[in-house]
């Protein structure tokens, strides 16, 4: 063999010892069972723990008032849209805000309050790839009390592409490091993100702006929507590893600058409706009419309409056809509600009556042809 023979098998590593290779690190079933495995760690209680969390709106829809007041009241150790925080430090990247802003939302959130300690705002700091991580790792090691970093928004902090990497890989990618990061300093990491503008009314994460791979990484996902973006209502919902999913009705006081739990978006939604039914000249007029004739009520459409203006002062529909449409629709929240029952006697020419009675009472139906309000 000659010497530049030799010399290109050395350089390609013939003579090297082999490499050893790689082997799963595992643990059975027996020992996992009795491991000692800590508790999950929870910033806000049943909502946000330890790991990389994300929550998501679309712009100007008040999450940067959301976060204001998740860190004040982690700082103070108080209550964020009615669950309980644990206390600990915070440190909030606001980087689309300038400190005047921020100054002026603290001002008003607080109204008059001492702001709580440890807690810290940057309004700059660099990208994944150019020194996020090493300026985290610093303010931990000097505020080691710290257990919550909001970083509003993620777009702020993202890198620059790799190579041909698809945009899955390079969601999950990102994503993924700052979750280990988050895991790794034992830190609830919340990331501030946007939704795109087209709804999807299946599943509202799928609105998530940017890939599967975004979501995918994270530990607990929260997503802020409205009907409507001039409703003062919204609805976030919630789903996570650790947490249940939920969905909960919030409300944005104009006047404290505090979002407000209303409850679960079922339950919500439930009483609602039933506001809705009690306050409906429909169902005034039927119980009037019950209450006038407790055995029971049978009447044309067209009777019933009178029978509203009357009694409600209103037009119940603008015509028989609608309000014959409109009764069908209550007909099941007036069993369920007040134990009315309702039954729509044709006469098999698109006509008809209709009765209505309280479950139980004994009806004769009543061959009256109008309605005399005396």
């Amino acid at each position: 063999m000659d010497r530049s023979s030799f010399e290109e098998m050395l350089n390609a590593g013939a003579f090297d010892a082999p490499k050893q290779r790689p082997t799963l690190e595992t643990i059975t079933a027996a020992d996992l069972q009795q491991k000692d495995i800590p508790p999950i760690r929870f910033i806000v209680n049943n909502l946000l723990s330890v790991g990389l969390n994300i929550v998501a709106s679309p712009p100007k829809y008040g999450k940067s008032w959301m976060m204001l007041a998740l860190c004040l009241a982690v700082a103070s150790g108080g209550r964020f849209l009615g669950y309980t925080t644990n206390q600990c430090g915070c440190l909030y990247l606001a980087l689309e805000d300038s400190q005047r802003r921020l100054k002026t939302r603290m001002d008003k959130l607080l109204a008059g309050k001492a702001a709580p300690a440890g807690f810290h705002f940057a309004t700059m700091a660099d990208t994944i790839d150019n020194g996020l991580f090493d300026e985290l790792a610093d303010f931990l090691k000097v505020h080691p009390d710290t257990g919550l970093i909001v970083i509003d928004t993620l777009q702020r902090v993202r890198g620059a592409a790799h190579g041909k990497e698809g945009a899955y890989a390079a969601d999950y990618r990102e994503v993924g490091t700052l979750k280990a990061f988050a895991d790794s300093h034992n830190v609830a990491l919340l990331l501030v993100h946007h939704l795109r503008k087209m709804k999807d009314d299946g599943d509202p994460f799928n609105m998530i702006s940017g890939t599967n791979g975004i979501m995918g990484a994270s530990d607990a996902t929260m997503v802020l929507t409205k009907e409507k973006r001039g409703d003062s209502n919204a609805t976030l919902s919630v789903v996570g590893r650790d947490i249940e999913s939920s969905d909960t009705v919030l409300r944005f006081n104009k006047d404290t600058c505090y979002w407000e739990n209303l409850g679960d978006a079922d339950w919500f939604a439930e009483q609602q409706a039933r506001r809705e039914y009690q306050e409906s000249p429909i169902i005034r007029t039927i119980k009037k009419l019950l209450e006038q004739s407790p055995e029971g009520w049978i009447g044309t459409a067209q009777q019933l309409l009178e029978a509203g203006r009357f009694i409600s002062h209103t037009s119940l529909a603008p015509s028989p056809r609608d309000l014959s449409g409109k009764l069908k629709g209550l007909s099941k929240s007036l069993l369920d509600y007040d134990g009315i029952v309702y039954e729509r006697k044709s006469n098999g020419s698109g006509g008809g009556k209709h009765s209505f009675s309280y479950m139980g009472a004994q009806f004769e139906e009543l061959e009256q042809t109008e309605f005399d309000p005396f």
